[in-house]
């Protein structure tokens, strides 16, 4: 029965992403939006970095020589950003001008898509890695794999928010499906091959932090420098804060 559960748990935490998108489509003001939910995001994926990934990378690597560790860490952290350092040349040109005059302000969106399409790639490996575990805590304990599904739905809720302000829905429908369902992706390679060994485990959330490193260094971070006297722009980072309390109080 607790597999049920997981399936269900990892439909649900996926499902979230699409509730972060209604709430940006009711929002009229895209351009406003757009910097509330890049700060917002900016919080909420440094919260993954940090919380989630390196503790979790960590508690993988255990039982393997300290040098190793270090080798295997810088290597697949390298790995990710030079993946998404490619992909950037077949995702359409981004500038980061941001005057008033709407040649620019053309520039800006075009980078902002951008942004949304880079954490769409990187999120859905992430989640299938989140999709792994929320299953394998369920078998063991449901009420411990609904907590981590809640955690997870506060992550995936202002990133949603970001993503879909950010980029076209229509011409990246299959892009939004692959990320909605990628945590049921996680949970169906669990029962089908009894999860993956530590090792394979802790390379792809190596990686996975390699690509979240670059989008919130090599975008995020400008997006937020450039407008953060911005009044929602410092509201997003409040908002990304308040969230990340709750997720850790949980």
């Amino acid at each position: 029965m607790n597999k049920i559960y997981g399936v269900v748990l990892t439909i649900c935490a996926g499902l979230f992403f699409l509730i972060g998108g209604l709430i940006s489509l009711k929002i009229k003001d895209k351009n406003k939006l757009n910097n509330f939910s890049v700060s917002l995001a900016f919080v909420i994926i440094i919260n993954l970095i940090f919380l989630d990934l390196l503790p979790e990378i960590k508690e993988l690597l255990v039982g393997i020589k300290i040098s190793n560790q270090i080798i295997l860490f810088i290597l697949f952290t390298l790995l990710g950003i030079l993946l998404l350092k490619i992909l950037d040349f077949f995702i359409p040109a981004h500038h980061h001008e941001h005057h008033d005059n709407e040649k620019n302000i053309e520039e800006h969106n075009s980078h902002v898509k951008h942004i949304g399409t880079l954490t769409i790639i990187s999120l859905s490996l992430h989640n299938i890695i989140e999709g792994l575990a929320i299953m394998g805590i369920t078998l063991n304990n449901l009420k411990a794999g609904l907590l981590i599904c809640l955690s997870v739905a506060l992550h995936n809720i202002p990133l949603g928010t970001q993503i879909f302000s950010s980029i076209n829905i229509q011409k990246n429908k299959l892009l939004i499906i692959l990320l909605t369902l990628s945590s049921l992706f996680g949970s169906i390679i669990f029962l089908l091959l009894g999860g993956l060994n530590n090792l394979l485990l802790a390379i792809i959330s190596i990686i996975t932090l390699g690509m979240l490193l670059f989008i919130v260094l090599n975008e995020l971070l400008k997006e937020v420098w450039i407008n953060k006297n911005k009044k929602e722009t410092k509201w997003g980072i409040a908002t990304g804060i308040i969230i990340l309390i709750i997720s850790i109080w949980i």
